[in-house]
């Protein structure tokens, strides 16, 4: 459980670094949990607020990591960007979903990966 953990902070620290050098985008925000759900980042990309999940793999096919961000994965997040926004009062405010794979083969960003419905699901 500890290699697991200690292998997505410095996936998390990665992808932080890539988006921010690469991409120009600022990060907001670091593992921010809420009761239902948490998000590995959140970022801006210009005046858009991007909710970040980072999937590190040691190994396996690029594109694994992608598939384990379900639908359910996909709400949980949802619920807590809506929880971040509301904390912030920023309901008006643009924002995006993205998906970044770390392998060994390199980074994969996936911008707007998924659009959840509703104001981010009931």
């Amino acid at each position: 459980m500890k290699d697991t953990y200690q292998t997505g902070v410095l996936g998390e620290q990665a992808a932080e670094n890539y988006l921010c050098g690469a991409r120009g985008m600022r990060c907001l925000a670091r593992r921010f949990r809420a009761r239902c759900g948490e998000i590995d980042l959140v970022m801006t990309d210009g005046g858009t607020v991007v909710f970040v999940e980072v999937k590190t793999r040691k190994s396996g096919a690029p594109g694994s990591g992608l598939v384990s961000v379900n639908a359910a994965k996909q709400k949980r997040i949802a619920q807590a960007a809506v929880y971040f926004l509301m904390s912030r009062h920023w309901l008006n405010k643009p924002v995006r979903f993205d998906i970044v794979e770390i392998t060994p083969a390199g980074i994969n960003h996936i911008q707007d990966a998924f659009q959840p419905g509703g104001m981010f699901y009931a």
